[in-house]
């Protein structure tokens, strides 16, 4: 199937989001709308399946909703627009976007169709939105990482394995929410002793090139944002055989094996937006709505990687954790 095909998955089964499906036309009286992102499993499919959760709990069920999904190579912002345009070509209310670049570009397309979507990053920073409270332009958003967030992992790291000093960061410089996260730890990382070694990523093989720093270095903080949110699995993989602790930005599937991690899963942080998209399909402006942060924010550590690793987890972090995988 090529990139800018559709994939139209009717309400049902969250696992049947993940699954191909005929185009069809929206049943009498259903919502249409469409979950556009990133191709990148499973990440995509966790958050479409917690929209979906969402979504029922706010009475979605059965032939009340008909969902799209739109995904797009990261960094394809032209086969984005054109997916936008046939979206609303096919009677699309509402779209679900995952990313600032991607709502930036869905935007463009666009002037008429509500957007609710997700960052890792400031939208007001970026503008997307003219202010938190009221973001304007039919547009709302979830933060579901806030830049802030950075320095409160470097700290968690250095209560983790207090030798660290040189701590390895991939960032893709185009994107926007990286920018800002890398922002405010450049300003952290001195308080802690630490330095950061920076690296810019803008493709599969800068990552590969990235790495190949851990060589000088005591640890590597992921920023979220950019090519890198899909390459988690390998950049932890490749760490863990350096013996050299990572911090991730969310547990998921691809992160499990980090010594930690802090932040909002995506499933819940789609769950939660549910709710913006509920009172939109219900006649609220989405430019009225304020822009929502995640309702919890977990720290996970993994013993088994820290035991790795060589490293004692103090007791009372292991108290504070919200889950250790042992």
């Amino acid at each position: 199937m090529r990139r800018r095909d559709f994939t139209i998955i009717l309400s049902g089964a969250v696992a049947g989001l993940g699954a191909a499906a005929t185009a069809v036309r929206a049943q009498d009286g259903a919502k249409r709308i469409a979950i556009l992102g990133p191709d990148e499993e499973p990440r995509f499919s966790d958050l479409a399946g917690g929209l979906q959760a969402g979504l029922r709990e706010q009475g979605y069920t059965g032939a009340a909703l008909d969902l799209l999904q739109l995904k797009v190579a990261r960094g394809d912002l032209s086969g984005a627009r054109a997916q936008v345009e046939e979206a609303v070509r096919r009677g699309v209310v509402l779209l679900f976007v995952i990313g600032s670049e991607l709502a930036r570009a869905a935007r463009q397309a666009s002037s008429a169709i509500p957007i609710v979507f997700i960052t890792p990053g400031d939208p007001v920073a970026a503008g997307l939105v003219a202010s938190l409270a009221r973001p304007g332009g039919d547009t709302t958003a979830m933060t579901f990482e806030f830049p802030e967030l950075s320095a409160k992992r470097l700290e968690f790291l250095k209560e983790l394995a207090p030798r660290v000093r040189n701590v390895l960061v991939l960032y893709d410089p185009r994107d926007v929410s990286s920018r800002q996260n890398l922002a405010v730890a450049r300003v952290t990382a001195p308080t802690l002793e630490m330095t950061l070694v920076e690296r810019e990523t803008r493709s599969e093989a800068d990552v590969s090139q990235g790495l190949a720093s851990l060589g000088d270095v005591d640890a590597l903080l992921s920023i979220p944002g950019g090519v890198t949110t899909g390459l988690s699995a390998e950049i932890i993989r490749t760490a863990n055989a350096r013996h050299l602790p990572t911090f991730f930005h969310s547990h998921t599937a691809r992160t499990a094996d980090a010594l930690a991690s802090y932040g909002a899963s995506d499933a819940s942080v789609a769950r939660q937006a549910a709710k913006l998209v509920d009172k939109i399909l219900k006649g609220a402006k989405a430019g009225d709505l304020p822009v929502e942060r995640p309702s919890k924010l977990e720290l996970v550590i993994n013993q088994k990687t820290a035991k790795m690793l060589g490293l004692t987890i103090p007791p009372s972090l292991l108290a504070r954790a919200d889950d250790v995988i042992e």
